[in-house]
């Protein structure tokens, strides 16, 4: 009889184990841009950090800046660390600004690829969305600093704009506007 609590009791723990990260799971894979800034805001708090690569451009932490004001949140010193600076990019939500050759926290989320300009095309930046563990990350990232800062500017110009879907893509430059099309 003392097995069968144990044995229910177990099944009991697995479920509700199961539903948590069912809720989880479905919660992350409903989150869309068209919801920026959240989750990185949360009851007009800060939920986040935004990580620059230590050898980034000086325009990446421009992006970062700008991004970090239009959220509206004062800017501390702890809001915007070096890629250096985390242990785990697991342990919060995270803004990555900048891509794999510049932001080891961009290599990362994008699996460590063997080549770190492989998915990204001359004036072309992405602005995507990652399941990171119980957390949310945003990579806003280009070929070169200037196709970064272009995306960062879509996000400072958020309500400018239809974001939808986990993943966008900016084309374009800073001088003449951008053109967004939704990845499927």
């Amino acid at each position: 009889m003392v097995t069968g609590k144990k044995i229910r009791s177990i099944i009991f723990f697995y479920t509700i184990a199961i539903m948590i990260f069912t809720a989880s799971a479905i919660a992350i894979k409903n989150l869309d841009l068209a919801e920026y800034p959240k989750p990185f805001i949360d009851r007009d708090m800060l939920n986040s950090i935004i990580v620059v690569g230590e050898n980034a451009h000086t325009g990446d932490m421009i992006g970062a800046f700008d991004i970090a004001r239009t959220i509206g949140l004062p800017i501390e010193s702890t809001i915007i660390v070096l890629d250096t600076e985390i242990d785990n990019i697991k342990d919060q939500n995270i803004i990555v600004v900048g891509g794999p050759c510049v932001n080891m926290a961009a290599a990362e989320l994008l699996g460590w690829p063997l080549k770190c300009d492989q998915d990204f095309e001359p004036g072309k930046a992405k602005i995507k969305l990652f399941d990171n563990g119980n957390n949310i990350a945003l990579l806003v990232a280009g070929y070169s600093v200037y196709d970064t800062t272009m995306a960062c500017g879509v996000l400072v110009n958020h309500a400018d704009y239809n974001l939808t879907g986990n993943e966008i893509d900016v084309a374009g430059t800073i001088l003449h506007g951008f053109i967004i099309e939704p990845v499927e």
